[in-house]
């Protein structure tokens, strides 16, 4: 008589917790990908900025090719911050 009590009563509880902690394991990843993504976002924006401010230089051509230099630089980062969030979308 006890055997049967005991059993159904472990079963019902065991059940829901894989499936809850699934949940809060997906939800955990969701968040992180997220900041991730915010991060990547902000230095797409940060890069893109100095690319307008440096643009507007007309002065020595020394000056002009440091400047050049430095848009090269921010439209990298800013190609590398586009690439890593179109894989972490593709690959989710």
């Amino acid at each position: 008589m006890n055997k049967g009590g005991v059993g159904s009563g472990s079963a019902g509880g065991a059940g829901s917790g894989p499936t809850a902690a699934a949940a809060t394991a997906a939800a955990q990843k969701q968040k992180s990908l997220m900041q991730r993504v915010e991060t990547d976002i902000a230095n797409i924006v940060d890069n893109f900025t100095h690319l307008v401010n440096v643009a507007g230089v007309n002065e020595l051509p020394v000056r002009n090719s440091q400047e050049a230099f430095m848009m090269e630089m921010h439209a990298a980062r800013m190609v590398q911050a586009a690439d890593c969030n179109i894989f972490r979308i593709c690959i989710s």
